[in-house]
C-alpha cells in the first residue's frame, strides 16, 4: 500500500545457473531493504510468507542463521554450527533449475527420518545429541562427521543434464574428499577445514572457463536483525 518506489541495480557477484542461491539471496535482502526503507514494520514470519512466494530458498535467506529446511522451504530449524573453510568450484556451464526438476531422474525418496538423524548429532539449537551413528540414508556415520551426512537427490540429474558437475565432485572429492554438488548445479562444494586457515590451501587446477574460491562460512546472514 506504500505509495513509494526504488530503483534497484545488482551486482551479481555469485555465478547463475550455479545452484548457490544467489538469487533467493538478492529477493530475501531486497525485502528487508524495502521493509527498513518504507519503514513498514514488518516482522520476519510476514517477510517470509511474501518470499516464499518468490522462491523456496528465501525464508532461508530470511531467518539470519543456519538451519535445517523442510516442507517447501517455510520450516526452518535453527542450527548451531561452528565456521568453516569450504572449497566452491563452478564448471563453465549453468544449469536452469527448472530444467533438474523437472527430470524423471529426480530422487524423491527422503523423508523426515534424515532431518531427525541430523538434530540427533546436536546442532539444532537445544537438540540433545544422539547416541546412535546411524541414520535412515542408508550409511553409517560417526557422530562427529556430521559434514558428511547426507546427500544431494539432485545430483543425479543434473550429472545427467551437465557432465562437468560429475567431473567437478570427483575434482574436489580427490582433493578434499567430500565434495558433493550445491543446490541443483552446476557448482560443486567440500569442506576445506575449521581452523584459522584451510588444510588444503589452494584449490587444484582447474580447466579453462572454470572458477574456484576458499571460502568462509558465516555466523550470520549480514542483514540478520533488520526486522
Amino acid at each position: 500500500g506504500t505509495p513509494l518506489g526504488a530503483d534497484i541495480s545488482i551486482e551479481k557477484r555469485i555465478p547463475s545457473g550455479a545452484g548457490m542461491g544467489g538469487g533467493s539471496s538478492d529477493a530475501a535482502a531486497t525485502l528487508l531493504a524495502l521493509n527498513r526503507l518504507w519503514a513498514l514494520h514488518w516482522p520476519i514470519e510476514r517477510l517470509a510468507a511474501l518470499g516464499l512466494e518468490l522462491g523456496a530458498d528465501v525464508p532461508f535467506f530470511l531467518g539470519g542463521g543456519h538451519a535445517l529446511v523442510e516442507g517447501i522451504g517455510e520450516r526452518l530449524t535453527p542450527l548451531d554450527l561452528p565456521p568453516q573453510w569450504f572449497a566452491v568450484v563452478k564448471p563453465a556451464a549453468g544449469i536452469e533449475t527448472r530444467r533438474i526438476f523437472q527430470s524423471p531422474l529426480l530422487g524423491r525418496s527422503v523423508g523426515a527420518a534424515i532431518i531427525e538423524g541430523f538434530t540427533g548429532y546436536g546442532f539444532a539449537s537445544g537438540a540433545r545429541r544422539s547416541g546412535s551413528d546411524e541414520t535412515d540414508s542408508g550409511h553409517n556415520e560417526k557422530a562427529g562427521d556430521i559434514w558428511s551426512f547426507g546427500r544431494n537427490d539432485l545430483q543425479a540429474a543434473a550429472e545427467a543434464e551437465c557432465a562437468e558437475v560429475a567431473q567437478a565432485v570427483a575434482l574436489l572429492q580427490k582433493g578434499f574428499g567430500n565434495g558433493r554438488m550445491t543446490g541443483s548445479g552446476s557448482a560443486a562444494f567440500a569442506r576445506a577445514g575449521g581452523g584459522e586457515i584451510p588444510d588444503v590451501g589452494t584449490l587444484p587446477p582447474l580447466p579453462g572457463g572454470w572458477t574456484g574460491r576458499m571460502c568462509r562460512s558465516l555466523t550470520a546472514h549480514p542483514l540478520d536483525g533488520w526486522a
